[in-house]
């Protein structure tokens, strides 16, 4: 095998084309990832729009003081935001307002509204099974 030094002037010069590269490439990848964010709160809006009318282009906070204040709503699973505007409707007619709620449910618990619906499946079946218990 055969011995490999290194002097300081090559370590200067791959760290020189090493920070050259970063320079060049840093803006291409920080666009890229502003365009998936993009595409993604583009997505995002489409569903929400589809399912529930409202538009999410201008979404601000209303309830202040709320675990999701300030957030962006592409943070949070989609399908756990269409569930949870629909089941927050039965506290608010306004959409926006159930739409702030469920993003401060979801920052607490991600999967809020699946164990939610769960826990309400099981708590129906129990309750069935008392007053069919209590018939007997």
């Amino acid at each position: 095998m055969k011995d490999v030094t290194y002097n300081k002037k090559m370590i200067i010069s791959m760290l020189g084309l090493l920070i050259a590269l970063g320079i060049m490439c840093g803006p291409t990848i920080a666009h890229a990832q502003a365009a998936d964010k993009k595409a993604k709160f583009e997505n995002y809006r489409t569903a929400i729009k589809r399912d529930y009318g409202i538009d999410i282009k201008e979404f601000k906070d209303q309830l202040k003081g709320g675990k999701a204040d300030g957030k962006d709503i592409t943070k949070y699973d989609l399908k756990q935001i269409l569930m949870g505007i629909k089941i927050e409707q039965e506290h608010t007619t306004n959409k926006m307002i159930a739409l702030e709620i469920t993003m401060d449910h979801l920052e607490e618990i991600p999967d809020y509204y699946t164990r939610l619906i769960e826990m309400e499946e099981e708590a129906e079946e129990e309750w069935e099974d008392m007053k069919e218990s209590s018939k007997k």
